[in-house]
């Protein structure tokens, strides 16, 4: 018997609690926006509606992405907007950012 023990790296867990009615959009991130050595954009990360990454100072986001994006590979990414309980500890958004996004929780 062979046995080969092998560990995947996860994406962090962005909702605090799953309660099902969470508004999530899809978003296509805008590749050339991003600086040329950005091949990750985590999951956490506040972005605009027009698929760049948020400035941080809550004039322009629209959400907080959900899971890990590969820009160059798939562009698309899950952005969750409205009526969901965010967990802090693992989201990059600015207090003003979190400030901006009144239909979330962050905790």
């Amino acid at each position: 018997m062979k046995y080969t023990d092998n560990s995947y790296l996860g994406t962090p867990e962005v909702l605090k609690r799953k309660l099902g009615g969470e508004l999530i959009t899809p978003v296509s991130i805008e590749v050339s926006a991003l600086a040329s050595n950005v091949d990750r954009i985590p999951a956490g990360t506040a972005v605009t509606a027009d698929g760049e990454l948020s400035k941080g100072d809550g004039s322009d986001v629209y959400g907080i992405t959900l899971n890990d994006c590969y820009p160059y590979d798939d562009p698309n990414v899950a952005v969750v907007r409205a009526f969901a309980t965010i967990n802090t500890a693992n989201t990059t958004a600015t207090s003003d950012d979190k400030a901006a996004l009144t239909n979330l929780v962050f905790e």
